[in-house]
């Protein structure tokens, strides 16, 4: 059998990543799943610069409200890299779908206003969800990191056009979060357990090697649903 890769975008904007295992004698397909991960509703830190220092600053989130966020002091300029939490950055995609996007900057280390005016604002909830959900695996499961290894991750926020879901990718090492339709019907996918959610799948894919089809990739996601909702209900 030939394993085949196939890269695209999907109709809904997701990104695919198939693997399809292809007899050599007769063309069928055996098996395929996609290394994209996703969730609907229910690498490289980026950014590092010489002399940066830790820093606490206040995120003004759409769904907790105001949050302590750890970011980094980089001269005159914050940067929202997490150095306690292995560098874990969280990067805006300006509505873009490739690439990975430009991490997030302030002069005054305080992040958003509450609302979806400031597009700051769902930065500061996916960085706290990553942040809480990192603090549950290493005081619960003594696990350091989603590789266990203190390395952070990428967090992406306004991946691609009123994109209604949120994903983890193991290419790039990163949780991806869409904006819904911009709280029409759909708020943004930022919440604390849509975070725990994807940062598990990351844990999933370092450690169990539960392959995203069949009743493996069933597996795997109920493994995400269930951490997501002890996290958000943990947090709590």
């Amino acid at each position: 059998a030939h394993e085949v890769v196939f890269n695209g975008i999907k109709a809904d904007q997701t990104p695919t990543e198939m693997h399809y295992f292809v007899d050599a004698s007769n063309g069928r397909i055996l098996n395929k799943w996609d290394s994209v991960q996703t969730a609907k509703p229910g690498p490289g830190t980026g950014g590092a610069c010489s002399g940066a220092t830790a820093a606490v600053g206040t995120g003004k989130s759409l769904t907790e409200g105001d949050v302590v966020v750890n970011t980094t002091k980089c001269g005159t300029t914050y940067q929202m890299v997490d150095m306690t939490r292995g560098g874990g950055a969280t990067h805006n995609m300006a509505m873009k779908t490739t690439g990975m996007g430009s991490v997030f900057t302030s002069s005054t280390n305080i992040w958003g206003n509450n609302l979806l005016s400031d597009s700051q604002t769902v930065a500061a909830d996916a960085h706290y969800g990553v942040a809480t959900t990192w603090d549950y695996f290493k005081t619960v499961h003594n696990r350091s990191g989603i590789a266990n290894d203190g390395q952070g991750a990428v967090s992406r926020v306004h991946y691609g056009r009123n994109y209604q879901n949120a994903f983890w990718s193991d290419s790039c090492f990163c949780m991806t979060f869409g904006d819904g339709d911009n709280g029409a019907t759909i708020l943004p996918l930022v919440a604390i357990d849509v975070a725990g959610h994807e940062m598990s799948h990351g844990v999933t894919s370092r450690s169990a090697n539960l392959i995203y089809s069949g009743e493996s990739g069933g597996l795997n996601e109920a493994t995400s649903d269930i951490f997501g909702t002890k996290i958000g209900r943990a947090h709590v």
